[in-house]
């Protein structure tokens, strides 16, 4: 309950942040004529956002090595459920690809980045065109820089050049031969289970510098473009918000053509729940009651017992949509086109980073910035989604939770059919 209220003041005050930022920024904008001392005002900022930035990288690499230990492990003592799980899994898989192409396919049809690119570019505090320069156009596109990238030429290597692909590999290796070990290495999962917990907890200290952060950020990019770049914000959200949609669209078709015109039944007792995880921005406020209600209606307590709780930590599919659709847009503000082949190696990169972050507040935010880092691009473009990850969250939390339902009941009709044929 503690977590909550802070979660639920930390969003205000960034909100506050914001409010303050952009009525300083607008003042700043209005009343300050020499560009020298403008730019000299945002230098100061900068260093607040650098600051904020590089406590974030700092916790990038071991945050995404013990949560994938670990999600490996929980893959290990779930296999003694046999068939359920290999159900499970496979629709989790298929959502979760699902969810990443379309959150791609959506930002390029709308590309929102390339507007705020435009506006920022006539910025008279702007360093876009100097972040754009330094962007490593080269990294994961030969074979053999992919290979190089992927590969640790150390086990170290990835942690001290914050190379989170190596990360991911080390963590892979690590992980499959500890289940093939068994119970004798158990104790090894249970500490890199403690160290998880213990990087959430970092990344929650981290975030309450986030006020100060959004503030700099906002109060700078004000300044420079007027109040008028606020709207582009506005149709960020929108077309995030149509991604969304377009999940519970597709899981409600699935639905009707698995369960038929009953699904409607299970569903309406839940609408007040999604309404409570969207309030609290946290899809764990939501599990006892969707747990009942499920059982009420005849699912398996068995299978929603099994699948729901397995699925915050791997059937993210709102959390998967924003990773997508916020990477390619910070490269699209910064004026980058990226090749398919780059974008499909992102996507099978965010669907093992993107593990373990449901509930957790803005850490979705990290994952974008390990993959932009790990593939050359400026991570400073997340403080631009900082001020809005907050309403962002709402939509993932209460989105996650219905693809979670979703889950146990085709996991629930898949089990009864088996056991009928």
């Amino acid at each position: 309950m503690v977590e909550k209220v802070q979660k639920s003041r930390l969003g205000t005050y960034i909100f506050i942040s914001l409010v303050l930022a952009v009525i300083v920024g607008h003042f700043a904008h209005v009343g300050i004529t020499d560009p020298n001392r403008i730019k000299s005002i945002a230098a100061n900022l900068d260093l607040v956002s650098v600051a904020f930035l590089r406590l974030i990288k700092m916790i990038i690499a071991p945050l995404v090595f013990t949560t994938l230990v670990t999600g490996i492990a929980k893959m290990g003592d779930a296999k003694a459920l046999g068939r359920m799980f290999l159900k499970s899994m496979t629709i989790f898989v298929i959502g979760g690809f699902a969810s990443l192409s379309l959150g791609m396919l959506l930002v390029e049809w709308f590309q929102p980045g390339k507007a705020l690119h435009e506006v920022l570019l006539n910025s008279s505090t702007a360093d876009i065109a100097q972040s754009a320069n330094s962007v490593c156009t080269t990294c994961g596109v030969t074979l053999k820089s992919f290979m190089e990238s992927v590969i640790p030429a150390s086990a170290m290597q990835g942690f001290v050049e914050n190379h989170i692909l190596q990360v991911i590999v080390l963590a892979l290796f690590i992980g499959v031969a500890g289940v093939s070990i068994g119970e004798a290495v158990a104790p090894v999962f249970e500490f890199f289970d403690m160290m998880s917990k213990l990087m959430f907890k970092i990344i929650g200290y981290i975030m309450y510098l986030a006020p100060f952060a959004v503030f700099a950020a906002i109060t700078k990019l004000v300044m420079g473009s007027g109040v008028s770049v606020l709207s582009l914000y506005l149709v960020y959200a929108l077309e995030f918000y149509l991604g969304l949609a377009i999940i519970w669209m597709v899981l409600i078709g699935i639905g009707l053509l698995v369960i038929g015109k009953r699904l409607f039944a299970i569903l309406r007792p839940l609408v007040p729940l999604y309404g409570t995880a969207f309030a609290a921005s946290s899809s764990e406020v939501a599990l006892p009651g969707i747990l009942s209600n499920l059982d009420r209606f005849g699912v398996s307590k068995k299978v929603s017992g099994f699948v729901i709780p397995m699925g915050y930590s791997f059937n993210l599919e709102a959390s998967m949509l924003n990773c997508t659709f916020a990477t390619i847009f910070i490269i699209q503000l910064y004026g980058y086109h990226i090749s398919l082949a780059t974008e499909i190696t992102m996507l099978f990169m965010l669907m093992l980073t993107s593990k373990g972050i449901a509930g957790i507040p803005r850490v979705s935010l990290v994952v974008v910035a390990a993959t932009l880092t790990a593939f050359g691009y400026p991570e400073s473009g997340v403080l631009i989604l900082l001020p809005i990850d907050s309403f962002m969250d709402m939509g993932r939390s209460a989105t996650n939770a219905f693809a979670n339902t979703m889950s146990a009941i085709f996991v629930d009709k898949w089990e009864k059919k088996h056991n009928h044929d």
